[in-house]
This record gives C-alpha cells, structure tokens and sequence, in this order.
C-alpha cells in the first residue's frame, strides 16, 4: 500500500493496518500517484482529491473506495476579531448547503455525494 509521508492516512494505517501489511512511504502525493500508475504499488490511503485526481491520471486503473480511514471536515480560517466577514462566510456557506449548491459541486469534482455527517454538520 502506498502512502505520502507524514500524513494523515500515513499515521492512521500504520496505527490500524493489520500488522501483515507492507506501507510504501512516498515523500509526496506525485510520487505515490506515480507508484500506483506504474503498478508499484495496487492500493492507496490518500484523500478524496488525490483519488479524483489519481483517476483522472489513469481512468484505465481508477481506485476503487476499499473502505473510508475518517471522514474529515473541511474549513474555513479567518482572522480573529472580524465578526462582519464571519456571519457574511456563515450565511454563505449556509445557503450553498441549503441550496444543495455545495453537494453539487462536491459530486461534480470528487463524482460522490457530499458525506450526511458533513451536509447536515455546520460549526
């Protein structure tokens, strides 16, 4: 199994992979993508934009979703001390939900649906 170093997925399979597994490390994304294109390596733990990508680079050998590590929220980081901007980017992001705009683009570049735990979730 191929995995960039030091990241998330690297540190979650090494704690939870059966003990059986071999994990190749790969200094970076390109590198792993590389290895599994090439045949290097038949498994992957990587993030969903990698795997868009990943399939994008070879459609013949697309990954196939073998089971999920965590489903891991995205955010949006803002200076402190700006109430304005942050009700402004809350009622935009809420509406894009609301609207069903984000799930839209979430399927049409990662070609999945927006995960339950994250269309329902807002913090």
């Amino acid at each position: 199994m191929g995995v960039a170093r030091g990241t998330f997925q690297d540190i979650q399979l090494t704690d939870t992979a059966p003990k059986s597994t071999t994990i190749k490390r790969y200094e970076d994304n390109n590198a792993m993508i590389s290895a599994y294109v090439s045949g290097q390596v038949q498994l992957v733990g990587t993030g969903d934009f990698v795997a868009y990508a990943l399939g994008e680079k070879a459609p013949d050998n697309k990954p196939v979703l073998k089971y999920i590590i965590n489903e891991s929220s995205c955010s949006v980081g803002l200076n402190k001390g700006e109430p304005a901007l942050l009700a402004k980017v809350n009622d935009v992001i809420t509406a894009a939900k609301k609207s069903g705009e984000i799930n839209a683009i979430v399927k049409k570049w990662l070609n999945v649906p927006l995960p339950q735990k994250m269309a329902t979730t807002f913090q």
